[in-house]
């Protein structure tokens, strides 16, 4: 018998003409289903990804508010007249003014701009003492029976107002005196009225009230002088003083800002860590490395698909490194350092910020520089 012809052999051609026909639409399938698992892995890992670049926009070197300085020395206690009021005393809820505090502290701010006030007090003493010797000769014509250009009845507030004794004595003394006139002069409801329904002004009571004032006056005239004579052989003292104090916190208790700009150009959104690291490149082999916090890291930390951010990072205060690298921020800030900062995501993805100087001008000459380029290239 012919094998070709054989039985067996029909029912496997069979087989073979159909699994022909069909290998492609098998392969298809088979391509279809492969297809399917790869896109979604390539989506991830290539199409839908986060893209962070972030940039310095600028750092700032600030004062601590929580340095402070007592006027504990001779020198400058002498500033303590011209530091305001709210500083000295206890107020409370209300606003009303308590007991003078025992041992006030100042920030440096406070300080120099006393230090300014008594400098222009120097200039001014000898304009001071006129103008007071002025209030306390309006003062004696007022009491003058014979001065008939200036007659006690007619005294009131208004003219105590104009000699601002407040800049001169205490704020509630100065006050007192004018409650008193008004209640002398102007409490018709206490007062007696003359046949002609003019209330009697109690001339006695203003007598001695502004005699009162004449003693304040004159108090404050000598206490000037004195004042500004010591003033005067001081003021170089405590400006050496203060510089000494400003060195001080700015060599240990300042801290960084930095502002950044985070942008995300990918198609899923990010967090970074609400850590990041300031390196600042002395030399080759020279750094210091300062750590930053983010600041309203909840509000600030998440990077939507296609946004930008601006972020703003602290410091601790420089009296919380090491002595070394107190003494190489010190040396180099503003001068030759140069600065990155590195940022890392939730994903553990670190990114590298561009590098500016270590210098507090808000990168202020890159945006010149750049606009000035693109300027020149316009105007050509």
């Amino acid at each position: 018998m012919d094998k070709d012809n054989s039985p067996t052999s029909e029912p496997k051609a069979n087989l073979q003409s159909k699994l022909h026909k069909n290998l492609k639409t098998v392969m298809l399938s088979i391509l279809g289903v492969a297809g399917a698992a790869i896109v979604p892995i390539w989506q991830i890992y290539f199409v839908e990804t986060s893209e962070v670049v972030i940039e310095v926009a600028s750092i700032n070197r600030n004062d601590s508010p929580q340095f402070k300085v007592s006027l504990d020395t001779d020198e400058l206690a002498l500033l303590e007249p011209y530091i305001p009021e709210s500083q000295l005393y206890e107020y409370n809820r209300l606003g009303e003014r308590g007991d003078k505090i025992d041992y006030p502290e100042f920030s440096i701010g406070t300080l120099f701009s006393a230090y300014d006030k008594a400098k222009q007090d120097l200039k001014n003493i000898a304009n001071t003492k006129a103008n007071l010797q002025k209030s306390i000769e309006r003062i004696d014509a007022y009491l003058d029976p014979n001065n008939l250009n200036y007659p006690l009845i007619e005294f009131r507030v208004s003219e105590l107002k104009s000699w601002d004794l407040s800049n001169f004595i205490d704020d509630a003394e100065a006050k007192y005196f004018e409650n008193q006139v008004l209640t002398i002069t102007r409490n018709y409801s206490q007062m007696d009225f003359n046949q002609d329904s003019e209330p009697n002004i109690n001339l006695a009571a203003l007598k001695f009230l502004l005699n009162e004032v004449k003693e304040d006056i004159t108090d404050v005239i000598g206490e000037s002088s004195m004042r500004h004579e010591r003033l005067r052989d001081d003021i170089r003292n405590i400006e050496t003083q203060l510089q000494k104090l400003k060195a001080q916190q700015v060599n240990h208790h300042t801290y960084f800002t930095v502002e950044v700009v985070a942008s995300n150009a990918g198609r899923v959104s990010t967090s970074l860590r609400p850590l990041a690291l300031m390196r600042v490149q002395i030399s080759d082999n020279n750094y210091v490395d300062i750590r930053l916090k983010m600041q309203r890291y909840t509000e600030q930390a998440e990077l939507q698909p296609s946004s930008t951010n601006i972020l703003h990072f602290r410091s601790g205060e420089l009296n919380s490194f090491p002595k070394e690298d107190q003494s190489l921020i010190n040396t180099f800030w503003g001068s030759t350092g140069r600065v990155r900062l590195y940022a890392m995501d939730t994903k553990h993805n670190v990114f590298t910020s561009n590098q500016i100087a270590f210098v507090d001008n808000r990168n202020q000459k890159f945006i010149l520089d750049k606009l000035k380029e693109v300027a020149a290239e316009t105007a050509r």
